[in-house]
């Protein structure tokens, strides 16, 4: 049972809850208040006065100045009037110290503003009601005095914390969603441009293409009966136009970003090949895996493979090959972290802006569910990071189970 209670009491339940919460706080409240004697006194006011504060306590986040406007009046004239005793309860001023929280925790400015006097004058209000209790000017009362000055600040200080820290975190949350629009459109432009580039390329070739053998077609229609001969050159040239088109379309097609080549796709299994081939071509490639390898989909081992060749491609032509190249990956229940880290040589530290390698591994991470980032690294290192979902109910292709490659 305390388990289900732990499990309950998340911060996210507790925000999709929260105000059901708040209600059954003002409901305590009002009980409590109620049951306790000698507080409110008699008589219809002091009856009307504890719903009205309990009330507060709904209201002091999506209403705060509502709910200020009320603690600031009702628990001043409750004590003059004489409805409550001379020297107030805690628990008639616990709303008080809420609405003193929640005005700049969660109202606007002027609301903000007007609690920092309130909260003065509600300290220097209860410090002099209870001016007969504690017994004259002596230093007990100044201690009081500014024990419940105090009291009444910490609130009005605790909220405007609050209001900071949401803040912060909202301008943080803006920047980063500036940032991810950015790069989405960075992305785009060079996808669109690179689509755009082979687009041309391809209606010139298959233009020329097309012009060649109409006119060879032509020319051996009109000599089939005169020069026999003639057909048979137009046909070869015909043939042989045909095969260089179709040869340079397909050098096109291949730069396509996530072309469905005809054929099994490369998956988690082909890793091993991958990582062998290229520690033949000259890296040197450390690979360590941490956690227990989860069963991936098609869609998913596919993009792990090309981010993986994409980021060693990279390290091949741009990185220093006197320095290792670290591969890891991070499995955990629900995604596997790709990291690839290597050293740059000097020539290449201004980088490729006009590369499509980093915008082609973003695209394939984004298709498959997950996130990457790529730059500048531990050492002055490059490091590609590439974050992706484990699809268990899809999973078809195996990843590697095992602690450590070799």
């Amino acid at each position: 049972m305390l388990e289900n209670l732990g499990d309950l009491a998340t911060r996210e339940n507790l925000i999709r809850y929260r105000f059901r919460l708040e209600v059954a706080g003002a409901v305590l409240y009002a009980v409590i208040a109620f049951v306790e004697q000698g507080i409110w006194g008699s008589g219809l006011v002091g009856a009307l006065a504890v719903p009205v504060l309990a009330g507060t306590i709904v209201l002091h986040r999506i209403r705060p100045a509502i709910a200020l406007g009320v603690i600031a009046i009702l628990p001043m004239l409750l004590v003059v009037s004489g409805f409550a005793s001379s020297a107030p309860s805690v628990t008639l001023w616990v709303p008080v110290l809420l609405g003193l929280f929640a005005a700049p925790a969660y109202g606007g400015e002027v609301a903000r503003w007007a609690a920092l006097p309130i909260a003065i004058l509600g300290g220097i209000f209860v410090s002099f009601s209870s001016f007969r209790e504690i017994g004259g000017t002596g230093p007990a009362f100044l201690l009081y005095f500014a024990a419940t000055l105090c009291l009444f600040l910490l609130p009005w200080i605790g909220g405007t914390l609050v209001r900071v820290n949401r803040q912060r975190r909202a301008a943080q949350t803006t920047a980063t969603v500036a940032t991810a629009e950015r790069d989405q459109l960075e992305v785009s432009v060079a996808l669109e441009q690179e689509r755009n580039r082979v687009a041309r390329d391809v209606h010139d070739i298959v233009a020329h293409s097309l012009a060649v053998v109409i006119a060879q077609a032509d020319g051996a229609r009109y000599a089939v009966k005169k020069n026999p001969e003639a057909v048979d050159e137009a046909l070869e040239a015909i043939a042989a136009t045909a095969r260089d088109s179709l040869a340079d379309v397909r050098v096109l097609l291949t730069e396509l970003r996530h072309s469905q080549e005809a054929g099994p796709q490369p998956g988690m299994d082909d890793i091993d090949g991958l990582v062998r081939g290229f520690r033949e071509s000259g890296l040197d490639l450390r690979w360590s895996s941490y956690g227990t390898a989860t069963p991936l989909s098609e869609a998913t081992g596919l993009a792990v493979y090309r981010i993986l060749q994409e980021s060693l491609t990279n390290a091949l032509r741009h990185g220093d090959l006197t320095q290792p190249v670290d591969l890891e990956f991070d499995w955990s229940e629900t995604a596997l972290a790709l990291s690839v880290t290597n050293g740059v040589a000097d020539a290449d530290r201004g980088g490729n802006p006009s590369g499509h390698g980093i915008p082609g591994m973003r695209e394939r991470a984004s298709l498959a569910g997950g996130s990457f980032s790529s730059g500048d690294g531990n050492n002055g290192r490059f490091r590609v990071r590439a974050t992706l979902p484990v699809d268990r109910g899809t999973a078809r292709t195996q990843p590697m189970a095992r602690a450590v490659a070799p």
